[in-house]
C-alpha cells in the first residue's frame, strides 16, 4: 500500500518557500512599487498554508468545535458518569449559546457523545467523544474528529 502527500500540503510548503524568497528579494530591490508587489505576491502565496492551518485546527474559526474540545479536555480519567454529565451541563447550560452534545451510546461500559450540529445545513456533526468506563469510572477517552 502506497501513501502520497495531499496536493494542498505541497502547495502550502511551496507557498511558504515562495513567500520567503519574495521577502528576501524585497530587501534587495530599490523600487518601492516592486517591493509592494513582491510583498503582495508573498502574502498571496501564503493562502494554501492558511487553508491547511484552518483544516488542521478548525477550532480556531468554529466556536462549536472549540466548545466541544473544551468539554473533551475537561473529562478526566477516573471521573464517574455523573461527573461527566455534570461537566456537560456546566459547559452547555440550558439557554446557552451552544447546544449540548447528543448522547449516542449510553451503556454500562461506554458513553459516546456526538457534537450537535446546531445548523441543519452544517456538515460538521460527527465529532465524537468516546468514553470507555470501567467500574463506573472513565478508563479511557477518545476524540474522533469529523
Amino acid at each position: 500500500m502506497t501513501s502520497s502527500t495531499h496536493p494542498i500540503f505541497v502547495l502550502a510548503v511551496l507557498g511558504l518557500v515562495a513567500t520567503v524568497i519574495m521577502l528576501i528579494t524585497v530587501f534587495h530591490v530599490r523600487s518601492k512599487g516592486l517591493k509592494v508587489l513582491l510583498v503582495l505576491i508573498g502574502v498571496l502565496t501564503l493562502t494554501p498554508a492558511g487553508f491547511v492551518l484552518v483544516a488542521l485546527h478548525p477550532e480556531w474559526v468554529d466556536a462549536r468545535i472549540r466548545s466541544y474540545k473544551t468539554f473533551y479536555e475537561g473529562i478526566r480519567l477516573g471521573m464517574t458518569r455523573e461527573e461527566v454529565l455534570a461537566l456537560q451541563t456546566q459547559l452547555y447550560p440550558a439557554g446557552g449559546p451552544r447546544q449540548k452534545p447528543r448522547i449516542i451510546m449510553d451503556e454500562s461500559n461506554s458513553l459516546t457523545f456526538f457534537m450537535h450540529p446546531e445548523d441543519p445545513a452544517s456538515s460538521v456533526d460527527c465529532e465524537a467523544i468516546i468514553l470507555n468506563l470501567k467500574e463506573g469510572k472513565v478508563a479511557s477517552k477518545t476524540y474522533s474528529p469529523d
